[in-house]
């Protein structure tokens, strides 16, 4: 009898340190304003041990309740994925930071649909499958919860990624600002309930998921500071490609100003020295856009929306 019942303990053990580990899908952006051109997933070795990534495929499922349906499959490159490790998957449009590869397939809303279609509403599943056993090793169910195979609570719709986000400056509405994905937080964790483990938050591909969704910057993850701390301003926005970075009379000393692109690239840098409060920026040779001024100074850290517009 104590055999069995350690037996038994032993499987309920095995199955249960596997629901926790391995690799997962970690963080998904399937929405943006206007056209989807910049959708990603990003997958993590929650485990151990070294995975092969070679030896899965992600597959994209309609599930509407009464279906479960690939509508397309990412096949994945044979790399080995160390533990704690991700795998980015984007949009060739605009490709995220730390992207991996991007995605082969197409349809006319983009990569991943958006919590359904016309001719098959939500909810949706972004799956892992492993090849040999045709086996999935994780399912994210969003805007709500699939059929079987999939079990469990999926994602709701109060924690879609198809909200538009949208700052203001000086109290008016700025142009639509939509940089966050549906993500799991803490990072990695898995109880097998998504609508748990999931939340919307500002997007970090590659990179440790935050439990922040609100003031995003761009690709990059970050929160966007106020500029209250350091009582920033930064002016004429929009601007022809001349930007005043003020800093209300105070003198911020071991600083430096990075101009950041959608993308989370740094584009231009500036050193600050201890005798100005104010700087001029020359952003001329950058293309009009939307661009982060970031400032880190022994007092904190801020950063502000800039448009460059010729």
């Amino acid at each position: 009898m104590k055999k069995t019942v350690l037996s038994l303990l032993l499987i309920l053990a095995s199955v249960f340190t596997f629901a926790q580990s391995g690799l997962i899908i970690n963080e998904i952006d399937y929405d943006q304003p206007g056209i989807d051109s910049s959708e990603f997933i990003e997958l993590y070795n929650a485990g151990s041990s070294s995975i092969n990534l070679g030896d899965y495929s992600v597959q994209l499922v309609n599930c509407n309740n009464s279906t479960f349906a690939s509508y397309a499959t990412i096949s994945l490159p044979t790399q080995t994925l160390a533990p704690g490790a991700y795998f980015v998957i984007c949009s060739p449009l605009k490709p995220s930071a730390n992207c991996n590869q991007q995605f082969s397939h197409a349809f006319s809303g983009g990569y991943i649909q958006n919590g359904g279609s016309a001719s098959a509403p939500a909810p949706d599943v972004v799956a892992i499958q492993e090849n040999a056993t045709q086996n999935y090793v994780d399912m994210v169910s969003y805007e709500g919860s699939c059929v079987a195979p999939y079990s469990g609570m999926g994602i709701p719709i109060a924690e879609s990624d198809t909200v538009v986000a949208q700052d203001t400056l000086n109290g008016i509405p700025q142009a639509p600002l939509k940089t966050y994905g549906i993500s799991r937080y803490p990072n990695g964790s898995d109880t097998n309930t998504d609508s748990i483990d999931f939340k919307r938050a500002c997007i970090t591909p590659g990179a440790a998921n935050v439990n922040i969704a609100s003031n995003c910057a761009g690709a990059t993850g970050i929160q966007i500071n106020n500029g209250t701390a350091l009582g920033l301003l930064v002016y004429p926005n929009p601007s022809r490609g001349l930007v005043q970075v003020d800093f209300r009379g105070r003198t911020v000393r071991n600083g430096s100003l990075s101009v950041i692109d959608m993308l989370g690239n740094e584009v231009k840098s500036f050193r600050l020295n201890t005798t100005n409060s104010k700087y001029s920026l020359d952003l001329n040779e950058l293309q009009s856009g939307i661009y982060f001024i970031k400032a880190v100074t022994d007092q904190g850290m801020a950063m502000q929306r800039v448009v460059i517009k010729k």
